[in-house]
C-alpha cells in the first residue's frame, strides 16, 4: 500500500498512533494562511479535534507520489469555507518530513 494511502487510511479512522508512525520525528507542517511551522505533535493536536469531523473532503486524489513526494488534491468544506485543496508531501526514509497546503476559496454550490 502506497504512504498516501496509508497516510489516509490512518488518518480518516483518527488513529493517532498509525499517524505517528508515518510521520518523521522532524516533521514540519506549514500552513498556507500563515506560513506558521507546526511540529509532528501540534500537527497531530490539530488532527484530533472536531475540526476533522466538520470537515468534509470530496474528490480526493493522488497526483504523484514517488519516495520523494506525494501530491495530492482535494475539496474541503469546512470551518473555513469551501477550498480546493493542493497538499504536497516530502518522503525520507519512507515517512513523510514536511507538508505544506495551497488552497483556492470556491463558491458554495
Amino acid at each position: 500500500m502506497s504512504l498516501f494511502n496509508k497516510w489516509w487510511d490512518a488518518a480518516n479512522s483518527k488513529d493517532r498512533v498509525k499517524m505517528a508512525e508515518l510521520l518523521d520525528d522532524s516533521f514540519i507542517f506549514i500552513r498556507h494562511n500563515t506560513g506558521e511551522k507546526w511540529s509532528k505533535d501540534k500537527f497531530l493536536d490539530v488532527m484530533m479535534t472536531d475540526v476533522r469531523d466538520k470537515t468534509a473532503s470530496e474528490g480526493r486524489r493522488l497526483i504523484y507520489e514517488n519516495d520523494k513526494i506525494i501530491v495530492s488534491h482535494s475539496i474541503l468544506d469546512g470551518p473555513t469555507g469551501r477550498n480546493a485543496v493542493m497538499l504536497v508531501r516530502l518522503v525520507k526514509g519512507g515517512k513523510i518530513i514536511r507538508a505544506e497546503t495551497g488552497m483556492t476559496p470556491l463558491t458554495v454550490k
